[in-house]
């Protein structure tokens, strides 16, 4: 990934983050939405964002309601960094796993049973 993309996948992700927040506390009531990662490809035709969904019963259930509402997440977005960027790209959401695969793994590591000797 170029200089160039990197910077601004960093300038999405500080821009969406507070953007999807509250937006999601109209369509999520008490979930909390972070964006955790932006990846935009070389062209900025399409931006990867890992979203990290606390709170939720359904994390599927909550990732497919935000991708319902991605074309206005979308606007909203370009309203905000319009400006700077030429290009909004489409966006893709994908929920982020590494908090839940990293409980699983504690959990796992402190059911090994370990003798002191």
């Amino acid at each position: 990934m170029s200089i160039r993309t990197e910077k601004i996948s960093r300038a999405m992700q500080r821009d969406l983050a507070p953007l999807l927040s509250r937006f999601c506390q109209r369509i999520l009531p008490g979930e909390l939405v972070t964006v955790v990662e932006v990846v935009a490809t070389a062209d900025l035709g399409l931006a990867k964002i890992y979203v990290s969904i606390l709170g939720a019963k359904d994390k599927d259930k909550s990732l497919t309601t935000i991708e319902f509402h991605n074309k206005e997440i979308r606007q909203e977005l370009a309203k905000v960094i319009g400006k700077r960027i030429r290009k909004i790209p489409e966006l893709n959401f994908y929920l982020d796993t590494t908090i839940d695969h990293a409980q699983r793994i504690n959990k796992l590591l402190d059911n090994l049973d370990i003798g002191e000797k």
